[in-house]
Parts: C-alpha cells; structure tokens; sequence
C-alpha cells in the first residue's frame, strides 16, 4: 500500500527519512529536527519519511500530522537503499539529505544551508551518540579506504542520486560504494559543521557484515581511483588492525 502527500510550495532541501519499525525514533528525529530549524521547515526544508510498510503505528502517526512541509509514503521495500532510493524519487528539492530515525539534527544544520550552491556534494561531521565523538572530518580517495563518509553527514545534489542511485547490490555498505563511485565523478565540499548526531549502538551495520562489498570494495577503487588505491584497499585491514593495536583505540560502528 502506498499513502503520500503532494511536497508544498518552493524548497531548498529535503530531510529523507528511511524508517520501518521504528516509531518512538521517528517522533524524536521529527523533532530535533523542528527543534533546530523552527520556522524554516516549510520556507527552505521539507521533510519526507519513506516507511517500509510498518506494524507499530507509524502510518497513523504520519496521517494525523497536519504540518504542510511533512510528506510521506508507505510502501514495501527491498531495504534501506532501496527506500532512500524511493524518496529520491519524489524528491522535488534541489537538495536532499538522509537521516535515520535514531538520528538526532544539529544547530550547525542551519549554517551548513546557507553553503549549498552548484553541484557539489557537501558533506560535514556527526557527533557520535555514545561518547559525543565528532566524525570525521576532511576526506580523500586515501582516508575512504579505511573508513567512510556518514550518510547522515552529506548533501546531495538530488539530480546526482537520481542520475546515480544507490546499488541494491550492497545491503549494509552500499552508500560507502556510492561514495568510492561519486568522489570520482563529483567534486566533494567539506564543511567544518557538526550537523547531526549518529546513533552509534545497535544498529545494522555494527551486526551484519556485507559480504558483496567487501569483495568488490578493492576492484572499486581498482576501477575509479587506479592501481595505488586497489593494493592499499588490499592491506587496509591489516593496517588498522595494527593501527588499533598500537593505540588502543575504540572500535565504533562505522556510519552506514
């Protein structure tokens, strides 16, 4: 079954929320994110939840908002990428920007609009939910090896996911492909700017392992970035197992 709402008026972003399952997040995501930009929903941000078809009463929730700049669509989906890549789909806005319903927007959100211009993809930091941990700055073709850009972090031009979507081939990982493609093919803008807090617990990505991009993932840089990135793609792993070693570093559940 599928239930939308027409987008109101001109924008300049939309929020995407991929979500099933997940109402008690949901109500909480929806807010910081009104908490943080207030009366600018409606004039520059929409919001957009792409549910898969949930059980807990989210639809109804949904349907009993009577906030003009939230629109939403039930449907079954083949996973998360499949949903973000529906929501691009109806996305009307020049810009878009993923959050997952246990993620929680910033007050630098705000200054991270004012920046968006041409076709670019911008991308910024998170904090970390368990210890307030920023990540992760600056990236290039060299750091994406090792560890990858939070979705929650970036913005998309929404003609460049439409022209490129996310590969369902990749379940958990598919956006760190999407990443290894597009920084090849796009120019990246890093914003200095915490925009948003990423749950760091629990989730999918810290559970289940995604077979088919790490076998591909050194063939990728192969294609995109030459010979150099694919034999350092090869040693990455021993080299953050001696990184880790060496210092002690916690392991955090890398940003989906």
């Amino acid at each position: 079954m599928k239930v939308s709402r027409s987008e109101p008026g001109h924008a300049l972003l939309t929020i995407a929320i991929p979500t099933f399952n997940n109402l008690h997040n949901l109500e909480a995501c929806i807010k910081s994110i009104r908490g943080v930009l207030g009366p600018e929903l409606g004039r520059k941000v929409l919001i957009h939840v792409q549910d898969g078809g949930s059980s807990d009463g989210t639809e109804e929730f949904l349907s009993q908002s009577e906030a003009t700049y939230l629109t939403y669509s039930i449907e079954r989906d083949q996973g998360v990428y499949d949903a973000m890549n529906r929501a691009t789909s109806k996305t009307k806005t020049k810009w878009i920007f993923f959050m997952g319903g246990d993620d929680r927007l910033l007050p630098d959100f705000r200054e991270a609009l004012k920046k968006l211009k041409g076709e670019r993809i911008y991308y910024a930091n998170v904090r970390y939910s368990s210890d307030d941990r920023r990540y992760d700055g600056r990236f290039t073709p060299l750091k994406l090896i090792f560890r990858n850009i939070c979705h929650q972090s970036m913005f998309f031009p929404t003609a460049v996911l439409l022209n490129r979507p996310y590969s369902l081939t990749y379940p958990i990982k598919s956006d760190w492909a999407h990443n290894i493609v597009l920084m090849k093919d796009y120019p990246f803008a890093y914003l200095a700017l915490d925009v948003a807090r990423f749950t760091d617990t629990g989730g999918l990505s810290s559970t289940t392992a995604d077979s088919a991009f790490e076998a591909n993932k050194a063939k990728l840089f192969k294609e995109y970035h030459g010979y150099l990135a694919y034999y350092l793609c090869r040693v990455a792993p021993d080299i953050t197992r001696i990184f880790q070693r060496l210092t002690g570093r916690a392991k955090h559940r890398r940003p989906r």
